[in-house]
């Protein structure tokens, strides 16, 4: 009986799997993922499952609880406010990197996903908003010019998602987010650095008046 060779990009797939559909909420925080129920929704073996819960784990995406298994992390609220205190601190520092080194061509390309973003807010569903918002933070951010601080930004970004609640859950609040990303790109164009920091502290911390228990961006 031949076999399929596991790889290092099968872990990986499926590892982006998993991920991709705990972002689109179709996990909720406490969710236990039982290796037996991962194997046979995602066609994967037992090894592949065991290390791809670890890797997500790792990430902070997964709690690993000793004995029983993996759940969908549940950040407290002294957790959650620690992990943006964090994001802010990068975020803020990133944006004045962005300011001086972001290309004319990269902000005419953000420019276009902002755009997107615009349209999508009227006529498109959550899932293409979800993909629109990811593509625009992560050009965003690589306009700063280091692979290290970009990567340690997203992965935080991730990690504060699992039983996010508030923003995008009004039409007010997504509006409200929009027009943050619109003027984060008047702000880029000027070349106006404490003006894009304001805009983004804003857009980091907006959460705050629209959720009582969880976030997002």
């Amino acid at each position: 009986m031949e076999t399929t060779p596991l790889t290092f990009d099968s872990l990986n797939d499926l590892s982006r799997e998993i991920r991709s559909d705990l972002f689109a909420g179709k996990y909720s925080p406490g969710d236990w993922l039982k290796q037996t129920d991962v194997e046979q929704r995602y066609g994967a073996n037992r090894f592949e499952v065991r290390m791809a819960l670890n890797e997500l784990a790792v990430r902070g995406l997964l709690e690993h609880i000793q004995n029983r298994g993996y759940r969908i992390a549940s950040h407290s609220s002294i957790q959650r406010d620690q992990l943006y205190e964090v994001r802010t601190i990068m975020e803020l520092a990133a944006c004045r990197l962005i300011v001086v080194r972001a290309t004319q061509e990269q902000i005419d390309s953000f420019g276009v996903l902002v755009a997107q973003f615009d349209t999508a807010v009227e006529v498109g569903s959550r899932e293409e908003l979800r993909v629109i918002n990811f593509r625009l933070h992560e050009a965003f951010y690589a306009m700063a010019g280091n692979t290290l601080l970009a990567e340690e930004i997203r992965q935080n970004r991730e990690r504060g998602i699992p039983g996010r609640t508030g923003t995008w859950d009004t039409v007010a609040s997504l509006r409200a987010s929009n027009a943050d990303h619109i003027a984060m790109l008047d702000t880029l164009r000027k070349r106006d650095a404490e003006g894009l920091c304001a805009v983004v502290y804003r857009h980091l911390n907006q959460w705050r008046a629209f959720s009582t228990s969880a976030t997002t961006e």
